[in-house]
């Protein structure tokens, strides 16, 4: 039997082992201001002084290196780069974190870091790839049958707009190659190499890839956004050269991905911009579109819309939700448009929690969500597996990390801005489709406390009954007036779909079956009166372990009950100042977290809970959307916007 209490609570009490950052969350007040700055001023300052390559004689001078590892320090391998990972992406990152900060402060600690080290660095590969990287149709150093990279990602000569995966001059090392199990220490993708032919038994990375990825792409594209948007009016000339490199860069990179892949929104819009080019923006999707009225894709995908026995990934990162941010404002020149705001919210409150699902044995701090490079899937509406399985590494639980956790608090910060600007935006769906059906309002823990139901009535076949929701649960109460009645409760609108079937009768005990016949479990009470009874269910969602298959409650998803001949739509969604509360939560509690983590460990981690290594690097990443997620916070509690901090022109 799956208890009550927990389906209540969406989780039990924390483990006692649990480690001392994760109550942070639930012992300290959220941080006032100067909390925030002071917080987001150490974060950016150990970036500075442990991530940034600052020798002057380097070609790479000004990039942030993605991991450092801390127990390395002032050796030859303290810097690690991955040769498919991306490793330029974070530096990206850090950059819009900088103009986040300074447009959230007006320190100018954060706009020299921009202009200073930065923009310098991505803009001469931008601008300058052809001849940095020319070598590239000449030469492949890479180890014999290794997978040459296709069209969408391979160096094309003559390119201005490329950056690879990894580019230095042997102040890092290579992630694949210093794997004790690798033996051959050459390059594990196409590239130059200008050691190859030498010993390198250090497996120092001294050249660069030959492949760009369209991922990385979108993130220097919300980089060179927020740059040119904060440098085009400088009154600096300095800064407003540079704006020109950066709008010359914006150009050369959406060029660049039509030769590999095509139109891509977050590089069409920063091009679009910088040339106020109307025509070249109406490429970017349109912020208002219909589309947009839906929760989550992974969360919806994993709970409802999944293709039996497929599983449905998780994500690591928030990413996707913030190109549609950044490329939405482009398009709209400002303020998100009614669905996008919509978006904004529905994707900051419901994207994360699929953790939460899986965390079905300890709370989950605010900020916390998994490794992004160690998997978890859903299958048929449920986790592959849960916390209290222990069938992470090593015997434990998946590992957390620093990417989806902060990033996601930045996108609470948007949420939260929306909220405050546009009051009721979160029922629109549901007031302008669906207002004939029952509204189901589901409760949610925040700061590891279960809210008190609000019950919703509904007469049906004679039986007057009450429903509420929990994200794990359906909680029914009621009376009838004969002596026992039949619920079914359908997974779709209009009594369809999967469905579970209630049974009630006076003088035994509550029951239920799925619409194949197998037992689930539900958690009641009956007790007569008169000639009737009087009843509580609380019956569990297929999501909750042990529980068979039959629904799961989505936001602003629907269900169906029946009583009878008569039938009822339910549309499930959680109070809008419920929600209100829990992203400011997830938001100003999960800084605290996060504060705490880099308290106890000195550093920012890639993992915690991963391995030795993984857990002993600090991420440039974690820290980029960290400062991005305070700066939001500064700005929801000054009663300001992001979107209206940036000025953005309107481009017609």
């Amino acid at each position: 039997m799956i208890a009550t209490a927990a389906v209540l609570a969406l989780a039990a009490a924390p483990a006692p082992k649990e480690p001392a950052w994760a109550t942070a969350h639930l012992t300290k007040p959220y941080m006032t201001a100067d909390e925030t700055k002071a917080f987001m001023k150490r974060l950016a300052e150990y970036v500075s002084d442990h991530h940034l390559k600052k020798d002057a004689n380097s070609p790479q001078r000004g990039m942030v290196y993605e991991y450092f590892q801390v127990a390395r320090e002032g050796e030859h391998d303290q810097w690690i780069q991955g040769e498919g990972l991306d490793t330029m992406h974070d530096g990206a990152w850090y950059a819009a974190a900088m103009v986040n900060a300074y447009r959230a402060t007006g320190d100018p600690f954060y706009k020299d870091m921009l202009v200073r080290w930065q923009l310098p660095f991505y803009c001469k590969m931008l601008n300058h790839s052809d001849e940095l990287f020319l070598a590239s149709s000449r030469r492949n150093d890479a180890r014999p049958g290794a997978t040459p990279w296709g069209k969408p990602w391979a160096y094309q000569p003559g390119e201005k707009g490329f950056i690879p995966y990894f580019w230095d001059d042997g102040a890092s090392v290579s992630l694949e190659r210093t794997n004790p199990r690798t033996k051959d220490k050459r390059g594990m993708g196409a590239c130059v190499d200008f050691l190859a032919g030498k010993p390198n038994p250090l497996g120092l990375l001294n050249g660069y890839s030959q492949g760009m990825s369209n991922h990385m792409a979108q993130d220097i594209g919300v980089m060179l956004q927020l740059a040119w948007l904060l440098l085009r009016e400088s009154d600096a000339p300095a800064e407003r050269k540079l704006a020109a490199e950066v709008a010359d860069a914006a150009g050369n990179l959406h060029a660049s991905r039509m030769r590999h892949h095509g139109p891509i929104p977050m590089c069409v819009a920063p091009a679009a911009l910088v040339k106020g080019d109307a025509q070249l923006m109406a490429r970017v999707p349109d912020p208002n579109n219909p589309r947009y009225s839906v929760s989550g894709r992974h969360y919806s995908a994993a709970l409802r819309d999944f293709a039996p026995g497929k599983p449905c990934g998780t994500p690591g990162f928030a990413d996707d939700q913030q190109y549609r941010y950044y490329h939405g404002i482009a398009r709209a020149g400002g303020a998100p448009p009614e669905r996008l705001a919509f978006k904004i919210v529905a994707d900051a409150f419901t994207e994360c929690r699929l953790w939460r699902y899986y965390s079905d044995d300890a709370v989950v701090p605010a900020g916390i969500n998994r490794f992004d490079l160690y998997p978890l899937s859903f299958v048929d509406g449920k986790p592959q597996h849960y916390r209290s399985d222990r069938k992470g590494p090593g015997g434990r639980p998946v590992p957390v990390g620093s990417r989806m956790g902060p990033q996601n608090m930045t996108c609470c910060g948007w949420a939260l801005q929306v909220l405050h600007a546009r009051p009721g935006i979160w029922e629109l769906p549901y007031k302008r489709r669906f207002a004939k059906d029952v509204r189901v309002r589901v409760c949610h823990s925040v700061a590891g406390k279960p809210s008190e139901p609000a019950y919703s009535p509904v007469v049906l076949g004679g039986v007057r009954l009450e429903i509420a929701a929990t994200p794990m649960a359906l909680l029914l109460r009621g009376a009838c007036e004969a002596g026992d009645a039949t619920i079914r409760i359908f997974s779709r609108p209009d009594a369809a779909g999967r469905h579970a079937v209630v049974s009630l009768a006076k003088g035994k005990t509550v029951s239920a079956v799925n619409d194949e016949g197998q037992p689930l479990a539900v958690d009641g009470s009956l007790r007569p009166e008169g000639e009737g009874i009087r009843f509580t269910a609380v019956l569990p969602f297929t999501v909750a372990k042990g529980q068979k298959p039959w629904a799961n409650g989505v936001e602003h998803g629907r269900l169906s009950v029946q009583v009878g001949k008569g039938t009822r739509n339910l549309y499930l969604a959680a109070d809008e100042k419920a929600v209100r509360r829990w992203l400011e939560h997830e938001l100003a509690g999960g800084l605290r977290t996060w504060e705490a983590i880099f308290d106890e460990l000195g550093y920012i981690p890639t993992g915690i809970g991963r391995s030795r290594q993984w857990d002993g690097m600090s991420d440039s990443g974690g820290y980029a959307h960290l400062i991005s997620a305070a700066a939001q916070w500064l700005l929801y509690l000054q009663n300001k916007t992001d979107w209206e901090s940036h000025e953005i022109p309107a481009v017609r």
